[in-house]
């Protein structure tokens, strides 16, 4: 991912931190547009940018947005507002395993670590589930079909 996306990604997520706007069951439509940038507290800020800065690989960021929102249509059997980048990232994660097509590496890799997000309390881990595996089908759908749709996002 570029410097200028990760510079971008990081400008809205502090700027949406004074939002604190998260999806929740009956929410406006537009909340699950900009939940992914608005967080809870400055350290659940600090660890998405964290995790953000440490992706090297080429990311679709559009693609990873539209995952996220989609993710957040879903039934998410929490209460309260889910919020932070952690579901644009997971679906960014999903993305790239999707371009592998690797599931089953995939899953032995990634399920451990969803599987625990979903144990920690105020920690929305289904969201997390949903995303990238979303984003996996949504970036191997496209490999399979050889569609460089998916590449552009």
């Amino acid at each position: 991912m570029e410097v200028r996306t990760k510079i971008a990604l990081s400008v809205a997520c502090i700027a949406g931190y004074f939002l604190h706007t998260g999806f929740y069951d009956g929410c406006p439509w537009w909340n699950h547009l900009v939940y992914s940038f608005c967080h809870a507290n400055v350290f659940h800020l600090g660890v998405n940018l964290i995790v953000l800065w440490s992706i090297r690989n080429r990311m679709s960021v559009w693609l990873a947005l539209a995952v996220a929102v989609g993710a957040s249509f879903l039934p998410m059997y929490v209460d309260g507002e889910t919020m932070g980048l952690s579901g644009f990232l997971f679906g960014a994660f999903g993305i790239m395993w999707g371009r592998t097509g690797m599931w089953k590496d995939a899953f032995v890799k990634a399920m451990p670590f969803i599987v625990c997000t979903m144990i920690v309390p105020n920690v929305n881990g289904l969201l997390h589930l949903y995303a990238f595996w979303l984003g996996y089908f949504a970036a191997f759908v496209g490999r399979g079909l050889k569609c460089n749709v998916f590449h552009k996002f």
